[in-house]
């Protein structure tokens, strides 16, 4: 699949999209029967224009409600060490005072595949985290490929982080002490490169007290030929294998980068600049779905962090293919990823 091209995907097959025979006896009951109401004959973004995809409404329907918040705001952040226009972000407050010491804060990347997605896509998840443990989020809009390829989406995100220290703490009255980081499938792999990165330079960003990566892209050298969940669920609904090389092909164009540990974490050795480096990493929490693409690189990722002595706290949702936390409204694993992450966040926090 390493040598198919993106324009080799815009197209094929016209919906209706029935459920592959190898994926079907396998599915989730209920993710089955929402499927074939709601998603089945709609149209697959990785079968079609990048533009159309980006307008053509909910990115992945089965979404619940927000939830309550004090204030959102959005502002722009000036740019300290890379080239670019200024980064949008959204900053969630919860209601009522502010404790004495501070609020904790999360740090939030939404997914997409580096491609699609944007500051609206996951507030639901942003606003049960604000509500639920009573934390400031900052949702980092970051620019997305094709038009803007690897590396920068990285850089996108490292900026914020920068800020934060410099002005943003003080801004939102955040606790320096009490912050966390974490994000979903592309999202998820660019928390995860967030705290490599931070090892580097301690006193510029924030040191966060744990990572929340649900359903993590951790290496973009994985294929069918080389990571059974590839070749397993290579037909899968939602992440095909055709999909996720879509994605890869418009964010990594460059195959020679696939293997960059900012590209792919997971590849990072145990030095590359910081000794030990894995060791120092913060605790995680880690959700993959049986039946998605990403399940074997996450499930890696988990198991290197606790090979170097960092609690990772990992989840198998049974029946599973990628979406399931952005469909939370009708999925009850989406459901309890979120309640996941929230204790996550509690726990780290002293809130239990």
């Amino acid at each position: 699949m390493g040598s198919i091209t993106p324009q080799a995907y815009t197209s094929g097959p016209q919906p209706p999209y029935p459920l592959h025979p190898s994926i079907l006896p396998k599915l989730d009951p209920t993710y089955r029967d929402f499927y074939n109401r709601h998603i089945i004959d709609k149209q697959q973004v990785h079968l079609q224009p990048v533009s159309a995809s980006r307008t053509s409404g909910i990115l992945i329907p089965g979404g619940g409600p927000q939830l309550p918040v004090g204030k959102k705001e959005d502002i722009l952040i000036r740019r300290r060490e890379t080239d670019g226009p200024d980064i949008p972000v959204r900053v969630f407050t919860p209601d009522g005072e502010c404790p004495e010491d501070g609020w904790p804060l999360m740090v939030y990347y939404h997914g997409g595949g580096w491609v699609l997605g944007n500051i609206e896509t996951e507030n639901t998840v942003c606003s049960h985290l604000c509500n639920r443990a009573r934390c400031v989020v900052l949702s980092v809009d970051y620019r997305l490929a094709p038009e803007n390829p690897y590396p920068s989406a990285v850089h996108d995100s490292w900026e914020p982080l920068l800020w934060l220290v410099s002005t943003g703490f003080s801004r939102f009255q955040i606790n320096p002490s009490k912050c966390a980081i974490g994000g979903s499938s592309a999202g998820g792999n660019l928390a995860a490169i967030m705290c490599h990165k931070a090892l580097s330079c301690p006193s510029l960003v924030p040191q966060f007290l744990t990572q929340l990566l649900i359903v993590p892209v951790t290496d973009n050298t994985a294929l069918t030929s080389n990571t059974p969940s590839w070749s397993e669920n290579e037909f899968v609904p939602a992440l095909p294998a055709a999909k996720m090389m879509w994605y890869r092909h418009h964010y990594l164009p460059d195959k020679s980068q696939w293997a960059e540990p900012e590209a792919s974490p997971l590849l990072y050795g145990d030095n590359n600049g910081v000794e030990g480096r894995w060791s120092k990493l913060p605790p995680a929490l880690v959700v993959v779905g049986e039946l998605d693409v990403l399940r074997d690189e996450g499930v890696k990722y988990a198991e290197k962090l606790e090979e170097n002595g960092v609690k990772a706290d990992l989840k198998v949702m049974k029946g599973m293919p990628h979406p399931f936390l952005a469909m939370d409204g009708v999925l009850v694993q989406g459901r309890k990823t979120i309640g996941f992450m929230v204790d996550g966040l509690r726990e780290a926090f002293g809130r239990m």
